[in-house]
């Protein structure tokens, strides 16, 4: 309760218009280099798409909108069809990673662009740009360790391959353990101390 206190509404709503940017951006990314190496099945299952209500996950959007740090929806991969193996399952997910990694500076660039705006459209939008430059990079640290339900996760994917039932199984427990951990306060943000490294100004 004293962290709802803390936190305006308008930190929640933009926090909110941040992950659904996150969302579609994330989740478009993994399914398409998933099919740059071959691997039809995001496509199929219709995650090949911007459109972030096809990625977003529930318990992702409330943990961003309180502790600013998200994940995606998994996305199902199909081993048997990357062009790399079980292997390049860790390739697709790093690459995606790496998207929100420079998502981060573009943003900086593009913020001038808020300046052509209303004066209170403008302010909204450079407000909404940098809780997703936070949201981002906090949620790319997230989503690097490799826990089932996060794009970390794909590591015993890789590792496992025809293991898929079984770790689908340890997903809603690899989640709840994350979710725990945030409210806990075992797994900070980190954007303070990533944010510096990667943004132009």
């Amino acid at each position: 309760m004293n962290l709802l206190r803390e936190l305006s509404m308008g930190e929640i709503v933009s926090r909110i218009a941040a992950v659904l940017l996150y969302a579609a951006i994330q989740g478009f990314a993994l399914a398409g280099f998933a099919r740059l190496l071959g691997d039809k099945r995001p496509q199929y299952e219709g995650r090949l798409t911007a459109n972030p209500f096809a990625h977003i996950s529930v318990w992702g959007t409330v943990m961003a909108a309180l502790f600013a740090m998200s994940w995606v929806r998994a996305v199902r991969l199909d081993p048997a069809q990357n062009r790399l193996g079980h292997w390049g399952l860790i390739l697709v997910a790093l690459l995606a990673l790496g998207v929100i990694v420079a998502l981060v500076p573009l943003i900086d660039l593009l913020r001038p662009l808020a300046l052509l705006l209303p004066r209170t459209g403008g302010y909204a939008m450079l407000y909404v740009a940098g809780q997703l430059q936070i949201v981002a990079i906090a949620s790319v640290a997230l989503n690097l360790l490799p826990i089932p339900g996060l794009i970390g996760g794909v590591l015993w994917q890789a590792i496992w391959p025809g293991e898929e039932r079984r770790l689908l199984r340890l997903e809603p427990f690899g989640l709840a353990m994350v979710i725990v951990a945030i409210v806990a306060g075992w797994l900070p943000n980190l954007a303070n101390v990533l944010l510096p490294l990667v943004q132009l100004r």
